[in-house]
């Protein structure tokens, strides 16, 4: 017999702030972009080198989406 699942209040916060957080970052490059930018700080070369197949103009724009929404 199953239990019923219980989750807690914090647990509830989570999945509020991660569901908010995945409709921000929805498209692909910004997802790539994010993960290089874990690390640290990258100049822009470095992440066009290390994101394979995204143009320069998509991560010009993907980085200023970014940062206007405060990434």
């Amino acid at each position: 017999m199953c239990l019923p699942c219980r989750r807690s209040p914090h647990a509830d916060a989570v999945a509020v702030r991660c569901a908010s957080v995945l409709a921000r970052v929805g498209d692909k490059w910004s997802v790539f972009v994010i993960m290089m930018l874990i690390v640290g700080p990258q100049r822009f070369n470095e992440l066009k080198r290390m994101i394979g197949g995204i143009s320069q103009r998509m991560l010009t724009l993907t980085l200023r989406g970014l940062e206007r929404d405060g990434r």
